[in-house]
């Protein structure tokens, strides 16, 4: 005879069920990896934008900066050889190659080393004359303080020749999830001369 329990089923097939249960059916693994896939290929796309949009914005960055780290060696070689390490220009403040003041020969060939520099540059959703055509240049002959006007806090000050550049790039990602404007700014100053 057959052992019943309280709910009226025998305590064996209750055992079986039970057993049934905790036992998985095939393909149910799969239900799950097709619910969590779309957020995992989501997260894995969010990781190589992200990567790749702090790679353009260095490559963006080196470009400047080496432009420039170039302008900057435009000498005044007349007054170097009397002792004086000043720069072929005016004092010029937030320039453009469209206007540049008295600082035409430096920025002409600051712009120039940047439209190099920019030519392997990816991800800019601009070409590289009309980025180049919005940089702003600070050029300080005898030294210093470059305040950007897009980031005051980030002022330098030099007591040697000094230029400065900002711009905002327009630039997009590999992925395409829109395009964005990094802050990107440059200075470089000559070595001081020591003996």
């Amino acid at each position: 005879m057959r052992r019943r329990t309280r709910s009226g089923v025998p305590a064996c097939e209750r055992s079986a069920r039970r057993r049934r249960a905790l036992t998985r059916a095939s393909g149910q693994s799969a239900v799950v990896v097709a619910l969590i896939m779309p957020f995992l290929v989501a997260f894995a796309l969010m990781v190589v934008e992200v990567a790749e949009r702090w790679l353009e914005v260095a490559m963006v960055e080196d470009a400047l900066q080496q432009a420039t780290r170039s302008a900057v060696q435009t000498l005044d070689y007349a007054a170097l050889a009397h002792g004086d390490h000043s720069l072929r220009a005016a004092t010029c403040r937030a320039v453009t190659t469209g206007s540049p003041g008295d600082c035409a020969e430096i920025v002409g060939v600051a712009t120039r080393f940047l439209l190099i520099n920019l030519g392997g540059v990816r991800g800019l959703d601009e070409e590289p004359a009309e980025l180049a055509a919005r940089v702003r240049w600070t050029v300080l002959p005898h030294g210093g303080t470059c305040a950007y006007s897009l980031a005051p806090e980030r002022s330098i000050t030099e007591a040697t020749p000094l230029i400065c550049a900002e711009v905002r790039p327009r630039m997009r990602g590999l992925v395409g999830w829109g395009s964005f404007q990094p802050l990107i700014i440059a200075a470089d100053t000559l070595d001081p001369a020591r003996p």
